[in-house]
């Protein structure tokens, strides 16, 4: 969620302008992040996580 030019949430916001259908798994350490807006196409995992949750989320984002 925090990257060096464009902050998560806005990244999100332009993925979703080039395709409001893009499945998003946002992942961050920090609370505060957790703020991003509800969409069903996006999932927030905070860390830590296991693989298994990852591999679950993944399934789960692409068969739903």
């Amino acid at each position: 969620m925090m990257m060096p030019f464009m902050d998560g949430p806005s990244t999100i916001r332009a993925i979703h302008k080039m395709n409001p259908e893009a499945k998003i798994i946002a992942v961050s350490g920090l609370m505060q992040n957790a703020s991003i807006e509800e969409d069903v196409n996006i999932v927030f995992m905070h860390k830590p996580f296991t693989s298994e949750k990852l591999l679950n989320i993944v399934y789960d984002m692409l068969n739903g």
